[in-house]
């Protein structure tokens, strides 16, 4: 390792030189995504990862719910040492004879990583369990919720800071919600659930600089009123200040059906909306398959603008929204082209970031001759963005990473 580093800095001053004489001339930033990492390696099913950056040391963690040893489903995580990025061994993080699923990840401003998800069992109900990680262990398992009803699927879980700075967690079940925020280190009591009208299921929450939390949920397709259309959903946005909630506003409308949705705010405080749009073949609202975004600014959405470069065929799914410390907005997504048929195949990956008040040009980050779904973001350490997505058949899905990579490169100054 030492001969390794004094090589590189050898290396770095020679360059340095190089420059000073004029003998060389930086080019830009070259990114390109290598090829991606498998993280489960398991036979069985390994699904719906997320990943976030612990910003103290520069280490990764990454969990998803995995079936190969017990079918009812476990949280299994892994970790990538910032000092020298390479991967530990994979662990179950529940460890139970129940059903856990649908985990939360997020990391603090201290490095810590805080891990909830959720266990059920028709005999014993369901719970909201909870754990911490302070840089060289586990906390162990924390209930901090039960309920005797046996729910048909686990919870939605985000963990959240309120305009206190407190740290909270977030449950929604169809269109109710609860919450629960930490006060010096413990748990609090958890919010009576409230129900929201006109919403079918609650998505993404964000503290915006006015102090409030602006969401995206999903609820009746306005415009379509035939085929499966009533069984589709627009996107709404809302905002909440942790008590009381607003009436939602339709964003897609009239000519876009949603399937996920997320936003963030730029640089410039102006919030970003992006949905995605199935366009199923008995969708009589939805004009084409695409990411479509509107911005809020000044009070005012401006229009529907389509942020997928369209493509002869263009199938999308899911998508990942982030924005980092200086404002620019990260966009990934999954996109593959429809059958005759009206499958969706060969689902990939694509990315764009916003700067300087547009979108760049799109990036491939991995052309799949499989599907590519449930795709989850962060800004590691580098301040590039690194991905974690499923892939592979329905029975047989694998957890990959993959990390921009933006190198700059020096050529050698030609003299006349």
């Amino acid at each position: 390792m030492v001969a390794s580093s004094a090589g590189r800095c050898r290396t770095v001053l020679a360059l340095l030189a190089l420059l000073a004489l004029g003998d060389v001339r930086p080019l830009e930033l070259q990114a390109f995504w290598p090829p991606p990492q498998n993280l489960s390696v398991t036979p069985g099913r390994s699904t719906f990862p997320l990943i976030v950056s612990a910003s103290a040391g520069g280490d990764l963690w990454v969990v998803w719910t995995e079936y190969t040893d017990d079918p009812r489903g476990e949280v299994w995580g892994r970790r990538r040492i910032g000092a020298c990025h390479q991967w530990e061994e994979a662990q179950n993080l529940s460890a139970s004879a129940q059903r856990d699923e649908g985990p939360a990840l997020l990391a603090d401003r201290a490095g810590s990583v805080h891990l909830a998800w959720t266990r059920r069992s028709p005999n014993q109900g369901s719970d909201i369990l909870y754990r911490r990680w302070d840089g060289a262990n586990w906390s162990a398992e924390e209930r901090l919720n039960h309920t005797d009803v046996y729910h048909p699927a686990p919870y939605g879980l985000q963990f959240l800071y309120d305009v206190s700075g407190r740290l909270c967690l977030y449950a929604s079940q169809g269109s109710g919600t609860s919450h629960a925020c930490q006060e010096n280190g413990a748990w609090g009591t958890w919010t009576p659930w409230i129900y929201l009208p006109g919403v079918r299921r609650i998505g993404g929450l964000l503290l915006g600089p006015d102090g409030l939390f602006h969401g995206a949920v999903f609820g009746p397709n306005a415009g379509g009123y035939f085929g499966c259309d009533p069984w589709l959903d627009d996107a709404y946005y809302i905002t909440t200040d942790g008590q009381s909630w607003s009436t939602p506003v339709n964003l897609s409308g009239v000519g876009s059906i949603a399937y996920d949705a997320m936003l963030a705010f730029d640089a410039q405080g102006r919030l970003h909306f992006l949905w995605s749009d199935l366009s199923p073949l008995c969708s009589y609202d939805s004009e084409r398959s695409a990411v479509y975004e509107r911005v809020l600014n000044g009070g005012v959405w401006g229009p529907r603008e389509e942020v997928s470069v369209p493509n002869e065929g263009q199938a999308v799914e899911d998508l990942a929204l982030v924005a980092d410390p200086s404002g620019r907005l990260h966009l990934a997504w999954s996109e593959g082209v429809f059958t005759p048929g009206g499958a969706a195949v060969d689902l990939g990956i694509r990315y764009r970031r916003w700067q300087g008040g547009r979108w760049l040009p799109e990036e491939v980050v991995y052309g799949s001759a499989e599907d590519s779904l449930n795709v989850e973001m962060d800004v590691g350490p580098r301040g590039e963005p690194v991905l974690v997505w499923e892939e592979g058949p329905a029975t047989a899905e694998e957890v990959l990473f993959s990390e921009r990579v933006a190198r700059l490169v020096f050529l050698p100054l030609v003299r006349r």
